[in-house]
């Protein structure tokens, strides 16, 4: 996901109201009338967090004829994303990622539960069906939760590394030079334009401190 596109997803979700609506709209649509009265909200507030939900390209909404009235709007989020923000000395990582079906191999945990749903949809057994799901929701569940305890222990390794590293990098006089050697270490980009772009500094400044730590970064 490209930066402006999470700067904008993350505008929408920093505000709690409009992370009610989506918590309410994750389970199902509804209408603006209908959310202002399940989340205790004046219909002209929802309304008005709808429409820049709507802009960002979170939400969408269909027309419907009313029997009681004028046509109402039925709205539902228009994707999945995925953000995670790790932030800390000597650690900032912000990532957006949209969740969508892809086609071709899948990792074998994934595959099987795949499979499973894709059995399950086809069961003409209401119940069986439900209950099958079920069953996978709850491991997926428990693992995505064993995936970010691993992720946490991960990013205690990685600060700590960091840590160390900056350390090496203060007793550098110059400011630019440890710009670099942080930079480097810490996006893993080595190539002269894209750290001059990153860090505002010219290109021959940067050749200059990449020659200057090559017994460094190798």
């Amino acid at each position: 996901m490209e930066s402006d596109e999470l700067d904008e997803i993350l505008q929408v979700v920093e505000n709690p109201i409009r992370r009610r609506i989506i918590k309410r709209l994750s389970r199902e649509p509804a209408y603006e009338l209908q959310l202002s009265k399940e989340l205790g909200l004046g219909q002209s507030l929802v309304a008005k967090h709808l429409k820049v939900m709507k802009e960002a390209g979170l939400v969408t909404f269909a027309p419907e004829k009313s029997e009681s009235g004028p046509q109402r709007r039925r709205y539902s989020l228009a994707k999945g994303v995925s953000i995670t923000m790790d932030l800390g000395p000597n650690l900032f990582i912000e990532k957006g990622t949209a969740i969508e079906v892809k086609k071709g191999k899948r990792p074998e945990f994934a595959g099987r539960l795949w499979k499973r749903v894709e059995d399950a949809a086809g069961d003409v057994d209401d119940a069986r069906k439900i209950s099958g799901l079920s069953q996978v929701l709850g491991e997926v569940d428990e693992r995505i939760e064993e995936i970010e305890e691993e992720r946490t222990e991960l990013l205690g390794v990685r600060n700590l590394a960091m840590h160390e590293a900056a350390r090496v990098a203060s007793r550098f006089e110059e400011l630019d030079t440890r710009k670099v050697l942080l930079h480097i270490l810490d996006e893993h980009e080595r190539e002269v334009d894209q750290i001059s772009e990153a860090l505002n500094l010219r290109e021959l400044s940067v050749r200059s401190i990449l020659e200057e730590l090559a017994d460094y970064i190798g």
